[in-house]
């Protein structure tokens, strides 16, 4: 199963029930023909019965479109057009004129205060229906354009930013495996436990860059609506346990324990074994990361209403108010970002491990305080596991 491409790129086209129209005359009558018609047309309608009723409306509640009456007493069409021109935050909104006249020398005039367009009265149903769509689809395609510029500026400055990251991070463990192999080939006769320190030390390096890899493909597989998933029951238990054991090593190198809270029996969840394992290794890696020499991380499992729950306390730093802010964004540079150990990450991590997890139907959050440590939860949904031979439902599905 694959997950639902991103909205990345704004591509759809807005259905009429979702474009305001303001009507302005001060004939109420013609107000009444020309709303009709829009709502009709599925369009919604509001009303003004003088230019500065029209005004103070689009202060309220700005139209998608105008539809205003040239010749007004007090402020005319034109007066009103150009004030909006005026205003910043309605100078964009269009405005098709209504006027009973088609003199040239007014039609310019019109033009050149801002209108976009004008129907003669009396008008034909047709023409002015298909004007106010044709120039609502006109700005709407200026919004979708501005809109995706943004997201373009944006992605080229998240691919500008990893770029400089990975060349970055990558130089430090890429420079420990050259200088440790060196060693072993400049030093043959090296004793058998320096040497294997020295090979230690390469394996580190390596999996370092491995995890700057596979974030970057993990990354953009998200990113293109590519991240192939295969949705089963598993206990989650089972699943923390094989993760946990995985850590022991590097905990006791750091004279750290790791303390397992679950429940008895198992706790079906309903997830992608190979993501959730990967969700698991983050938040457990990350806790051992920040928390210091000889502390204790704990690590929860319980199941709730639907839900089943995972989470692990650290004793590190904590994080501030702004570094919390800032979780699960892409290349989030915490304030904590290496460790006394040298521990350091692309900061792609978490923002993987969230996209990931809403993937699969679940949430995650953090709970932390600078100072005192910090509490990442992820909660999947739930799985029933059945008598042999059955088949296994998701809860609340039968």
């Amino acid at each position: 199963m694959t997950s639902p491409p991103p909205a990345s790129l704004a591509t759809r086209t807005r259905p009429p029930g979702e474009s305001l129209v303001l009507v302005v005359d001060d004939m109420p009558r013609n107000i009444q023909v020309v709303g009709n018609l829009l709502r009709e047309a599925g369009y919604q309608v509001a009303a003004a019965t003088s230019g500065a009723t029209a005004l103070r409306a689009m202060q309220q509640r700005p139209a998608d479109l105008i539809v205003l009456d040239v010749m007004m007493p007090e402020m005319d069409g034109y007066e009103v057009c150009r004030r909006l021109r005026e205003d910043p935050a309605t100078s964009e909104v269009p405005v098709v004129f209504l006027t009973a006249a088609a003199d040239t020398e007014m039609l310019v005039k019109g033009f050149a205060e801002g209108a976009v367009d004008y129907v003669t009265k009396p008008f034909k149903s047709a023409e002015l229906l298909a004007r106010v769509r044709n120039h609502l689809d006109l700005k709407h395609s200026r919004e979708l354009l501005v809109q995706n510029a943004e997201r373009l500026r944006q992605l080229d400055d998240e691919k500008n930013e990893f770029l400089g990251i990975l060349a970055h991070d990558l130089k430090n463990p890429l420079a420990g495996v050259v200088g440790f192999a060196d060693l072993l080939l400049d030093e043959p006769d090296m004793d058998a436990d320096e040497r294997s320190d020295h090979m230690q030390m390469i394996r580190t390096s390596a999996q370092r860059m491995m995890m700057m890899v596979r974030n970057l493909l993990d990354a953009n597989a998200i990113e293109r609506g590519q991240l192939v998933m295969d949705v089963a029951p598993h206990d989650l238990v089972d699943l923390v346990n094989f993760v946990v054991e995985s850590f022991r090593a590097r905990t006791a190198a750091k004279g750290q324990t790791l303390e397992v809270h679950r429940p008895d029996g198992p706790v079906p969840t309903l997830v992608d074994r190979t993501l959730a394992i990967q969700v698991l290794e983050n938040l457990i890696s990350n806790a051992v990361k920040y928390s210091p020499p000889g502390k204790a991380i704990q690590v929860r499992v319980r199941r709730e209403p639907g839900l089943t729950h995972f989470e692990v306390q650290d004793e590190g730093p904590g994080l501030s108010e702004s570094d919390q802010r800032k979780l699960f964004t892409n290349f989030a540079r915490l304030t904590p970002g290496v460790t006394a150990l040298g521990e350091d990450s692309t900061g792609l991590g978490l923002a993987i491990v969230k996209r990931v997890v809403q993937a699969m139907r679940g949430r995650i959050g953090a709970i932390s305080q600078l100072g005192r440590g910090s509490t990442f939860w992820v909660k999947f949904p739930a799985a029933h596991l059945t008598p042999p031979g059955d088949n296994l439902v998701t809860s609340g599905e039968g």
